[in-house]
Protein backbone atom coordinates (compact mmCIF):
# COMPACT_ATOMS: atom_id res chain seq x y z
CA UNK A 1 0.00 0.00 0.00
CA UNK A 2 1.36 3.44 -1.12
CA UNK A 3 1.35 5.88 1.66
CA UNK A 4 -1.78 7.89 1.39
CA UNK A 5 -0.13 11.04 0.65
CA UNK A 6 -0.05 9.45 -3.20
CA UNK A 7 -3.80 9.13 -3.46
CA UNK A 8 -6.38 8.30 -1.18
CA UNK A 9 -5.20 10.12 1.26
CA UNK A 10 -6.70 6.59 1.12
CA UNK A 11 -5.43 3.14 0.57
CA UNK A 12 -3.52 3.19 -0.84
CA UNK A 13 9.71 -3.23 -12.89
CA UNK A 14 14.92 -2.89 -15.14
CA UNK A 15 14.16 -6.38 -16.04
CA UNK A 16 10.41 -5.98 -17.08
CA UNK A 17 9.84 -7.01 -20.07
CA UNK A 18 8.02 -4.81 -22.79
CA UNK A 19 3.85 -4.19 -21.80
CA UNK A 20 1.40 -5.48 -24.64
CA UNK A 21 -1.60 -3.52 -25.30
CA UNK A 22 -3.31 -6.17 -27.40
CA UNK A 23 -6.37 -7.17 -26.44
CA UNK A 24 -6.99 -10.31 -23.99
CA UNK A 25 -9.82 -12.65 -23.96
CA UNK A 26 -10.62 -11.86 -20.79
CA UNK A 27 -13.35 -9.67 -19.10
CA UNK A 28 -14.31 -8.10 -15.50
CA UNK A 29 -17.50 -9.27 -14.34
CA UNK A 30 -18.88 -7.47 -11.79
CA UNK A 31 -19.76 -9.97 -8.70
CA UNK A 32 -20.38 -7.43 -5.86
CA UNK A 33 -20.26 -4.06 -4.71
CA UNK A 34 -21.08 -1.25 -2.17
CA UNK A 35 -18.37 -2.65 0.45
CA UNK A 36 -16.77 0.29 2.82
CA UNK A 37 -12.84 0.30 2.26
CA UNK A 38 -12.16 -3.21 0.89
CA UNK A 39 -9.16 -4.46 1.09
CA UNK A 40 -9.41 -8.04 0.41
CA UNK A 41 -11.25 -10.98 -0.35
CA UNK A 42 -10.50 -14.81 -0.12
CA UNK A 43 -12.02 -18.25 0.74
CA UNK A 44 -11.62 -21.34 2.44
CA UNK A 45 -10.11 -24.07 -0.18
CA UNK A 46 -12.79 -25.55 -1.58
CA UNK A 47 -15.60 -23.51 -0.66
CA UNK A 48 -17.91 -21.64 -2.79
CA UNK A 49 -18.66 -18.10 -0.47
CA UNK A 50 -16.21 -14.95 -0.76
CA UNK A 51 -15.32 -13.35 2.17
CA UNK A 52 -14.50 -9.66 2.23
CA UNK A 53 -12.32 -7.84 4.40
CA UNK A 54 -12.75 -4.37 5.04
CA UNK A 55 -10.22 -1.70 6.38
CA UNK A 56 -12.88 -0.29 8.94
CA UNK A 57 -12.71 -3.79 11.03
CA UNK A 58 -15.53 -5.86 9.73
CA UNK A 59 -15.74 -8.93 7.29
CA UNK A 60 -19.20 -9.77 5.37
CA UNK A 61 -19.45 -13.09 3.10
CA UNK A 62 -21.62 -13.74 0.58
CA UNK A 63 -23.04 -17.16 0.04
CA UNK A 64 -25.30 -17.04 -3.11
CA UNK A 65 -27.34 -13.85 -3.30
CA UNK A 66 -26.97 -12.51 0.30
CA UNK A 67 -24.21 -10.88 2.47
CA UNK A 68 -24.08 -11.39 5.95
CA UNK A 69 -21.29 -10.36 8.86
CA UNK A 70 -18.78 -12.88 9.48
CA UNK A 71 -16.70 -10.80 12.18
CA UNK A 72 -17.04 -7.03 13.32
CA UNK A 73 -13.81 -5.78 15.42
CA UNK A 74 -14.58 -2.36 15.03
CA UNK A 75 -14.98 -1.65 18.09
CA UNK A 76 -10.99 -2.55 18.43
CA UNK A 77 -9.15 -1.06 15.02
CA UNK A 78 -7.63 1.84 14.45
CA UNK A 79 -7.86 3.03 10.85
CA UNK A 80 -5.86 6.00 10.11
CA UNK A 81 -4.05 6.43 7.44
CA UNK A 82 -3.38 2.67 6.18
CA UNK A 83 -3.64 1.05 9.48
CA UNK A 84 -6.90 -0.88 10.06
CA UNK A 85 -8.28 -4.49 9.77
CA UNK A 86 -6.07 -4.99 6.82
CA UNK A 87 -5.43 -8.87 6.37
CA UNK A 88 -7.35 -12.41 6.70
CA UNK A 89 -5.93 -15.62 6.44
CA UNK A 90 -7.99 -18.95 6.93
CA UNK A 91 -6.27 -22.34 8.11
CA UNK A 92 -5.40 -24.98 5.93
CA UNK A 93 -7.38 -27.11 7.66
CA UNK A 94 -10.11 -25.22 8.15
CA UNK A 95 -12.65 -27.19 7.22
CA UNK A 96 -11.95 -29.78 10.08
CA UNK A 97 -10.87 -27.65 13.17
CA UNK A 98 -12.18 -23.96 11.80
CA UNK A 99 -9.26 -21.60 12.68
CA UNK A 100 -8.75 -18.59 10.93
CA UNK A 101 -6.30 -15.54 11.43
CA UNK A 102 -6.69 -11.63 11.63
CA UNK A 103 -3.99 -9.11 11.15
CA UNK A 104 -4.91 -5.51 12.42
CA UNK A 105 -3.72 -2.21 14.34
CA UNK A 106 -5.27 -2.14 17.73
CA UNK A 107 -7.17 0.92 18.32
CA UNK A 108 -5.53 0.81 22.24
CA UNK A 109 -1.78 -0.03 21.54
CA UNK A 110 -1.28 0.75 18.11
CA UNK A 111 0.63 -2.35 17.94
CA UNK A 112 -0.38 -4.77 15.13
CA UNK A 113 -1.58 -7.41 16.43
CA UNK A 114 -1.98 -11.21 15.11
CA UNK A 115 -5.07 -13.52 16.15
CA UNK A 116 -7.08 -16.56 15.81
CA UNK A 117 -10.51 -17.43 15.99
CA UNK A 118 -13.01 -20.18 15.21
CA UNK A 119 -15.92 -20.01 13.19
CA UNK A 120 -19.33 -20.23 15.09
CA UNK A 121 -19.93 -24.24 16.53
CA UNK A 122 -23.96 -23.73 15.08
CA UNK A 123 -23.23 -20.84 12.20
CA UNK A 124 -20.73 -21.72 9.37
CA UNK A 125 -21.37 -17.74 7.94
CA UNK A 126 -20.64 -16.21 11.87
CA UNK A 127 -17.07 -16.69 13.49
CA UNK A 128 -17.10 -16.75 17.57
CA UNK A 129 -16.09 -13.76 18.51
CA UNK A 130 -15.70 -15.42 22.51
CA UNK A 131 -12.86 -17.59 20.78
CA UNK A 132 -10.05 -15.39 20.02
CA UNK A 133 -6.52 -16.34 20.75
CA UNK A 134 -4.11 -13.72 20.84
CA UNK A 135 -0.99 -14.81 18.75
CA UNK A 136 1.22 -12.03 18.52
CA UNK A 137 2.12 -8.11 19.41
CA UNK A 138 4.17 -6.22 16.94
CA UNK A 139 5.14 -2.72 18.58
CA UNK A 140 4.37 -0.27 15.80
CA UNK A 141 6.16 2.92 14.51
CA UNK A 142 4.01 6.23 15.45
CA UNK A 143 3.06 6.91 11.76
CA UNK A 144 -0.10 5.83 10.09
CA UNK A 145 2.09 4.18 7.20
CA UNK A 146 3.74 1.00 6.02
CA UNK A 147 1.70 -1.55 8.16
CA UNK A 148 1.58 -4.60 6.10
CA UNK A 149 -1.08 -7.07 6.53
CA UNK A 150 -0.93 -9.73 4.20
CA UNK A 151 -1.14 -13.26 6.02
CA UNK A 152 -0.49 -16.50 3.99
CA UNK A 153 0.40 -20.28 4.35
CA UNK A 154 1.97 -21.92 2.19
CA UNK A 155 0.70 -25.46 0.39
CA UNK A 156 2.60 -28.30 2.06
CA UNK A 157 3.38 -25.92 5.13
CA UNK A 158 0.24 -26.51 7.02
CA UNK A 159 1.60 -25.45 10.67
CA UNK A 160 3.72 -21.97 9.86
CA UNK A 161 2.39 -18.42 9.76
CA UNK A 162 3.67 -16.60 7.08
CA UNK A 163 3.49 -12.59 8.08
CA UNK A 164 4.43 -9.07 5.71
CA UNK A 165 5.25 -6.70 7.47
CA UNK A 166 5.67 -2.73 6.57
CA UNK A 167 8.89 -1.02 7.85
CA UNK A 168 6.10 0.98 10.15
CA UNK A 169 6.24 4.22 8.05
CA UNK A 170 6.86 7.68 7.47
CA UNK A 171 9.47 7.75 4.30
CA UNK A 172 12.76 6.51 3.53
CA UNK A 173 12.42 4.46 6.72
CA UNK A 174 14.36 6.67 9.44
CA UNK A 175 14.70 4.31 11.93
CA UNK A 176 16.12 1.60 9.61
CA UNK A 177 14.03 -0.55 10.72
CA UNK A 178 14.06 -3.26 7.74
CA UNK A 179 17.74 -3.71 7.97
CA UNK A 180 17.78 -3.92 11.82
CA UNK A 181 17.89 -7.52 12.83
CA UNK A 182 16.29 -7.21 16.21
CA UNK A 183 13.06 -5.45 14.77
CA UNK A 184 10.23 -7.14 13.28
CA UNK A 185 8.98 -4.39 10.95
CA UNK A 186 10.26 -4.58 7.22
CA UNK A 187 10.22 -8.19 7.64
CA UNK A 188 8.87 -11.37 6.05
CA UNK A 189 7.91 -13.56 8.98
CA UNK A 190 7.07 -17.28 9.98
CA UNK A 191 5.47 -18.86 12.84
CA UNK A 192 4.23 -22.37 14.33
CA UNK A 193 1.00 -21.45 15.15
CA UNK A 194 -0.45 -25.15 15.24
CA UNK A 195 -0.64 -25.36 18.88
CA UNK A 196 -3.74 -24.71 20.83
CA UNK A 197 -4.13 -21.42 22.80
CA UNK A 198 -2.03 -18.21 22.46
CA UNK A 199 1.19 -17.29 21.20
CA UNK A 200 3.24 -19.53 18.74
CA UNK A 201 6.51 -21.08 18.62
CA UNK A 202 9.41 -20.40 16.47
CA UNK A 203 9.68 -23.35 13.49
CA UNK A 204 12.95 -25.06 13.27
CA UNK A 205 13.61 -24.66 9.86
CA UNK A 206 13.27 -20.93 9.68
CA UNK A 207 16.93 -19.44 8.39
CA UNK A 208 17.90 -17.54 11.49
CA UNK A 209 17.01 -20.15 13.93
CA UNK A 210 20.40 -20.63 16.62
CA UNK A 211 21.84 -16.93 15.88
CA UNK A 212 21.69 -14.40 18.95
CA UNK A 213 21.91 -11.70 16.56
CA UNK A 214 18.61 -11.89 14.27
CA UNK A 215 15.02 -12.65 15.44
CA UNK A 216 14.31 -16.16 14.86
CA UNK A 217 10.57 -15.46 13.42
CA UNK A 218 12.59 -13.84 10.65
CA UNK A 219 11.65 -15.20 7.25
CA UNK A 220 13.14 -12.79 5.13
CA UNK A 221 14.56 -8.35 5.69
CA UNK A 222 15.03 -5.43 3.51
CA UNK A 223 11.11 -4.85 2.85
CA UNK A 224 9.58 -1.43 2.67
CA UNK A 225 5.68 -2.27 2.67
CA UNK A 226 5.05 -5.95 1.46
CA UNK A 227 1.28 -5.31 1.77
CA UNK A 228 -0.10 -7.97 -1.02
CA UNK A 229 1.48 -11.55 -1.52
CA UNK A 230 0.71 -14.85 -2.53
CA UNK A 231 1.85 -18.46 -3.13
CA UNK A 232 1.19 -19.62 -6.13
CA UNK A 233 -1.75 -23.10 -5.42
CA UNK A 234 0.26 -25.77 -7.41
CA UNK A 235 3.96 -25.00 -6.99
CA UNK A 236 4.00 -22.95 -3.81
CA UNK A 237 6.27 -20.63 -5.42
CA UNK A 238 6.30 -17.21 -3.54
CA UNK A 239 4.99 -13.76 -5.21
CA UNK A 240 6.07 -10.24 -3.32
CA UNK A 241 4.60 -7.33 -4.27
CA UNK A 242 6.47 -4.61 -2.40
CA UNK A 243 5.45 -0.63 -2.62
CA UNK A 244 8.79 1.42 -3.37
CA UNK A 245 8.91 5.07 -2.27
CA UNK A 246 9.34 7.96 -4.45
CA UNK A 247 11.16 5.64 -7.50
CA UNK A 248 10.70 2.19 -8.43
CA UNK A 249 8.14 -0.27 -7.87
CA UNK A 250 9.08 -3.81 -7.05
CA UNK A 251 7.77 -7.47 -7.10
CA UNK A 252 10.38 -10.31 -5.68
CA UNK A 253 9.96 -14.08 -5.97
CA UNK A 254 10.88 -16.94 -4.12
CA UNK A 255 10.97 -20.45 -5.68
CA UNK A 256 9.21 -23.83 -4.34
CA UNK A 257 11.32 -24.90 -1.36
CA UNK A 258 13.26 -22.26 -0.79
CA UNK A 259 14.49 -22.21 2.17
CA UNK A 260 14.17 -18.26 3.38
CA UNK A 261 17.10 -15.64 4.46
CA UNK A 262 16.93 -13.35 2.20
CA UNK A 263 17.46 -9.65 2.34
CA UNK A 264 15.40 -7.74 -0.37
CA UNK A 265 17.54 -4.48 0.31
CA UNK A 266 15.20 -2.00 1.44
CA UNK A 267 16.49 0.85 2.37
CA UNK A 268 19.51 0.60 0.86
CA UNK A 269 17.70 -0.62 -1.89
CA UNK A 270 14.81 0.68 -4.16
CA UNK A 271 13.68 -2.14 -6.92
CA UNK A 272 17.56 -2.61 -8.76
CA UNK A 273 18.95 0.80 -7.82
CA UNK A 274 20.07 2.89 -5.09
CA UNK A 275 17.64 4.34 -3.24
CA UNK A 276 17.81 7.90 -3.50
CA UNK A 277 17.99 10.63 -1.10
CA UNK A 278 21.38 10.00 0.57
CA UNK A 279 20.72 6.47 2.18
CA UNK A 280 21.14 4.26 -0.65
CA UNK A 281 23.74 1.42 -0.50
CA UNK A 282 25.33 -1.26 -2.51
CA UNK A 283 23.93 -4.25 -3.46
CA UNK A 284 26.57 -6.69 -1.83
CA UNK A 285 24.27 -9.44 0.01
CA UNK A 286 21.21 -7.58 -1.08
CA UNK A 287 18.75 -9.70 -3.48
CA UNK A 288 17.52 -8.16 -6.87
CA UNK A 289 13.41 -8.24 -7.66
CA UNK A 290 12.55 -9.98 -10.43
CA UNK A 291 11.13 -7.28 -11.62
CA UNK A 292 10.51 -3.46 -11.03
CA UNK A 293 8.83 -0.11 -12.90
CA UNK A 294 9.23 3.85 -12.16
CA UNK A 295 6.95 6.05 -11.24
CA UNK A 296 7.49 8.75 -14.07
CA UNK A 297 9.19 7.87 -17.37
CA UNK A 298 9.21 5.04 -20.35
CA UNK A 299 8.08 1.78 -18.32
CA UNK A 300 5.97 3.36 -15.36
CA UNK A 301 2.92 1.84 -14.61
CA UNK A 302 2.37 3.79 -11.81
CA UNK A 303 3.39 4.55 -8.31
CA UNK A 304 1.88 1.85 -5.78
CA UNK A 305 2.49 -1.72 -7.00
CA UNK A 306 -0.65 -4.21 -5.73
CA UNK A 307 0.86 -7.64 -5.44
CA UNK A 308 -1.20 -10.22 -7.36
CA UNK A 309 -1.73 -14.40 -7.84
CA UNK A 310 -0.92 -16.84 -10.46
CA UNK A 311 -4.06 -17.69 -11.89
CA UNK A 312 -5.08 -21.67 -11.21
CA UNK A 313 -8.22 -21.02 -11.61
CA UNK A 314 -11.42 -22.79 -13.40
CA UNK A 315 -9.14 -23.15 -16.90
CA UNK A 316 -8.87 -19.56 -18.96
CA UNK A 317 -6.53 -20.12 -21.81
CA UNK A 318 -5.58 -16.28 -21.68
CA UNK A 319 -5.01 -16.30 -17.90
CA UNK A 320 -3.87 -19.38 -16.89
CA UNK A 321 -0.31 -20.00 -15.38
CA UNK A 322 0.31 -15.88 -15.77
CA UNK A 323 0.57 -13.80 -12.96
CA UNK A 324 -1.65 -10.60 -12.13
CA UNK A 325 -0.94 -7.76 -10.29
CA UNK A 326 -1.88 -4.00 -10.62
CA UNK A 327 -1.15 -0.80 -9.09
CA UNK A 328 -3.58 1.61 -6.66
CA UNK A 329 -2.76 5.04 -8.09
CA UNK A 330 -2.93 4.45 -11.44
CA UNK A 331 -5.63 2.10 -10.95
CA UNK A 332 -3.94 -0.41 -13.71
CA UNK A 333 -3.84 -4.10 -14.05
CA UNK A 334 -1.42 -6.48 -15.54
CA UNK A 335 -0.56 -9.96 -16.27
CA UNK A 336 2.97 -11.80 -17.25
CA UNK A 337 4.41 -14.90 -18.52
CA UNK A 338 7.00 -15.36 -16.42
CA UNK A 339 10.44 -17.56 -16.54
CA UNK A 340 11.12 -20.64 -13.85
CA UNK A 341 13.10 -17.93 -11.91
CA UNK A 342 10.31 -15.51 -11.87
CA UNK A 343 11.88 -13.42 -14.38
CA UNK A 344 8.83 -11.82 -17.17
CA UNK A 345 9.08 -12.95 -20.23
CA UNK A 346 5.97 -10.76 -21.86
CA UNK A 347 3.85 -8.59 -19.78
CA UNK A 348 0.52 -7.61 -21.27
CA UNK A 349 -1.98 -4.60 -19.99
CA UNK A 350 -5.56 -5.72 -18.55
CA UNK A 351 -7.61 -3.22 -17.05
CA UNK A 352 -9.20 -2.17 -20.07
CA UNK A 353 -10.62 -5.65 -20.35
CA UNK A 354 -11.31 -6.47 -16.78
CA UNK A 355 -11.98 -3.27 -15.47
CA UNK A 356 -13.79 -0.65 -18.44
CA UNK A 357 -16.86 0.45 -17.12
CA UNK A 358 -16.94 -1.96 -13.34
CA UNK A 359 -16.88 1.53 -11.85
CA UNK A 360 -13.50 -0.22 -9.92
CA UNK A 361 -11.36 2.76 -8.39
CA UNK A 362 -8.75 2.37 -6.12
CA UNK A 363 -7.47 -0.69 -6.49
CA UNK A 364 -6.57 -2.30 -3.28
CA UNK A 365 -6.42 -5.98 -4.01
CA UNK A 366 -6.51 -9.06 -5.54
CA UNK A 367 -8.14 -12.01 -4.03
CA UNK A 368 -8.59 -15.82 -4.91
CA UNK A 369 -11.80 -17.75 -4.02
CA UNK A 370 -11.96 -21.24 -3.26
CA UNK A 371 -11.62 -22.86 -6.66
CA UNK A 372 -9.10 -20.51 -6.95
CA UNK A 373 -10.91 -17.84 -9.28
CA UNK A 374 -9.03 -14.27 -9.58
CA UNK A 375 -10.88 -11.48 -8.33
CA UNK A 376 -9.74 -7.61 -8.31
CA UNK A 377 -10.74 -5.68 -5.50
CA UNK A 378 -11.23 -1.69 -5.08
CA UNK A 379 -11.14 0.01 -2.38
CA UNK A 380 -14.59 1.94 -3.32
CA UNK A 381 -16.28 -1.59 -2.56
CA UNK A 382 -16.33 -2.98 -6.31
CA UNK A 383 -15.11 -6.65 -6.65
CA UNK A 384 -14.46 -8.03 -9.94
CA UNK A 385 -14.14 -11.66 -10.90
CA UNK A 386 -11.38 -12.65 -13.98
CA UNK A 387 -13.64 -14.39 -16.40
CA UNK A 388 -13.12 -15.63 -19.98
CA UNK A 389 -14.51 -12.76 -22.31
CA UNK A 390 -16.63 -14.91 -24.17
CA UNK A 391 -18.71 -16.08 -20.76
CA UNK A 392 -18.75 -12.73 -19.02
CA UNK A 393 -20.10 -10.48 -22.17
CA UNK A 394 -23.57 -9.93 -20.83
CA UNK A 395 -22.90 -10.00 -17.02
CA UNK A 396 -24.26 -6.86 -14.77
CA UNK A 397 -21.44 -4.33 -15.07
CA UNK A 398 -23.17 -0.87 -13.20
CA UNK A 399 -21.47 1.88 -14.11
CA UNK A 400 -22.46 3.91 -10.29
CA UNK A 401 -21.15 1.37 -7.76
CA UNK A 402 -23.58 1.40 -4.51
CA UNK A 403 -22.84 3.41 -1.79
CA UNK A 404 -20.66 2.28 0.44
CA UNK A 405 -21.84 -0.33 3.11
CA UNK A 406 -25.19 -1.07 1.31
CA UNK A 407 -23.31 -4.41 -0.50
CA UNK A 408 -25.22 -5.68 -3.21
CA UNK A 409 -24.56 -9.02 -5.28
CA UNK A 410 -24.81 -8.80 -9.03
CA UNK A 411 -24.02 -12.46 -8.98
CA UNK A 412 -23.19 -15.31 -6.62
CA UNK A 413 -19.61 -16.10 -6.32
CA UNK A 414 -20.68 -19.61 -7.08
CA UNK A 415 -21.85 -18.69 -10.67
CA UNK A 416 -19.40 -16.22 -10.89
CA UNK A 417 -17.98 -16.43 -15.12
CA UNK A 418 -21.10 -18.74 -15.89
CA UNK A 419 -22.08 -18.42 -19.70
CA UNK A 420 -25.23 -16.02 -19.67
Amino acid sequence: MASRHRRWQAFVLCGLAAVSFEASALEGQVVANGFNGALYVTAPKGDKRLFVVQQWGLIQVIRHDKVTTFLDISDRVNTAGERGLLGLVFDPDYATNGRFYIDYVDKDTLQTRIDRYTVSPTDANKADPKSRDHIIAIDQEPFVNHKGGWLGFRPGDRKNLFIGMGDGGSGYDPHNNAQNRQVLLGKMLRIDVSGSGKGYEIPADNPFVGSDKIRPEIWAMGLRNPYRNSFDRHTGEFWIGDVGQDTREEVDFEPAGFAGGRNYGWRKREGFIETPNGVGGAKKGKTDPVFDYPHWGDGSLGNCVIGGYVYRGPTIPDADGRYFFGDCVSDRAFSMSYNADGTPIEQREETSALLAGTGLTTLSSFGEDGQGRLYVVGWNGVIVAVCPSSQAGAAPRPAVPAPAGQPQVMVAPENACAAP
